[in-house]
């Protein structure tokens, strides 16, 4: 076996060189430019910045944060991102694989690092998309839907690779029950129903004209819009009634809501006594479906949960609650992680943003903030401390009322 310290130091090393990629990703998409062509520049004199030139944290020290051209300063964000991804690389090794915080995980080179793969690509999602957010007021949905494939497609993977109960799985993956998989897999047909609509004009985008608005006015700026949400709105001139719009995406929602609920009734009904409850129960033993439907089923709920509350928020007050990039970024939080996770994390993101939320009050006068970071900031701290927390939950239940739980 390879040593953890020599895992640590590779670890290190590969999160610089991510690091490095997402200082890119940060740029440019919000730009809509590639982030594959042109390579590395400067954005002074147009050349290109030589490998040598371009190694993690050391380039720009040696360089004293200089072009070696034209000698324009470059941020010091790029060092500072590429050491913090470096860091949550190897800090969420040490977690997982040292402090023994994920219990039945497995040990790295025995199929832990599979899991661990795949939740540090959330991570670094997480990372790109709070940077983006707290700059530019936007969350580039490509950044989500990457994260939610990753966790799509290794969730039928990983029930394979882990040796690990079935009964366990769903502490470190997604892995639906009968009848969350059920309620996974309507509501996925819903979702998918609501936008055929929507493609075929049966149902109407919410925000259409504020959508157009953003582009013009993003157009006046170098780096796209950095204003309020909700200044945005009032800057453009467009008399939007918001309330109207929640009440669109409501009705872009219910076949989902209403698929989830009635595909758990029927397949699940009469506790598998019935031919076609019987049927779902076998089926769901396979490990791939019941990893995809819990995939599936977490990110439905991560994402409904904060489109729910953005819904609701915007109805009672009448303006924009929350970002549909924020509703992207908890849905493919639940697709690599499960539903447990990103509800959690919903509720522990509030502790974070209090203090922006009341120095910006206080200095600005505003009371909106970008909430991608804590949102963020609440998934990994959920992660990091996962173990205790669901103890705490399932003793919480078992207390209340002997209620299983089981993910």
């Amino acid at each position: 076996m390879i040593p953890a310290e020599i895992w640590m130091v590779f670890l290190f090393a590969l999160g610089a060189s991510v690091g490095s990629f997402l200082n890119v990703v940060v740029y440019r998409l919000p730009l809509e430019m590639s982030v594959v062509k042109p390579g590395s520049h400067c954005p002074l004199c147009k050349k290109a910045i030589a490998w040598y030139d371009n190694i993690p944290i050391f380039a720009w020290l040696l360089l004293r944060g200089r072009c070696r051209h034209c000698g324009a300063g470059f941020s010091i964000q790029y060092p500072m991102v590429e050491l913090l991804t470096a860091l949550l690389f190897v800090g969420l090794y040490w977690v997982y694989f040292r402090a023994d915080l994920r219990g039945v995980l497995p040990g790295f080179e025995q199929g832990g690092w599979l899991v661990y793969g795949g939740h540090i690509v959330l991570v670094c999602v997480l990372l790109a998309s709070s940077l983006i957010d707290a700059k530019h007021w936007i969350i580039p949905l490509s950044v989500s839907y990457l994260a939610a494939v990753v966790g799509v497609v290794l969730s039928m993977i990983w029930p394979y690779w882990l040796e690990v109960e079935p009964g366990q799985l769903w502490r470190l993956v997604p892995y639906a029950t009968a009848k969350s998989g059920a309620a996974g897999l309507g509501a996925a047909l819903g979702l998918a129903a609501g936008l055929i609509m929507l493609k075929l004009g049966l149902l109407k985008r919410s925000f259409a004209q504020l959508d157009e608005a953003h582009a013009k006015l993003a157009e006046t700026t170098e780096n796209g819009p950095t204003e309020d949400p909700g200044d945005l709105i009032d800057q453009s001139g467009i008399g939007i009634n918001v309330r109207r719009e929640m009440m669109l995406e409501v009705g872009f929602l219910s076949p989902a809501v209403m698929g989830g609920l009635i595909f758990m009734w029927i397949l699940t009904a009469g506790g598998g006594e019935s031919g076609l409850s019987r049927w779902w129960q076998e089926i769901i033993q396979q490990k791939w479906l019941a990893g995809l439907l819990g995939s599936i089923f977490g990110f439905m709920i991560g994402g409904g949960i904060v489109w729910a509350t953005r819904i609701l928020g915007t109805l009672s007050f009448g303006r924009e609650a929350m970002g549909l990039g924020d509703v992207h970024l908890m849905a493919a939080a639940g697709a690599v992680l499960g539903w447990v996770s990103p509800t959690i994390a919903f509720f522990v993101a509030p502790f974070f943003g209090l203090g922006w939320a009341v120095a910006r009050l206080a200095l600005q006068g505003s009371r909106e903030i970008p909430y991608g970071p804590f949102l963020s900031m609440g998934t990994l701290a959920v992660m990091v401390f996962y173990e205790p927390i669901v103890n705490y939950f399932i003793n919480a239940f078992t207390a209340a009322g002997g209620m299983a739980w089981n993910g």
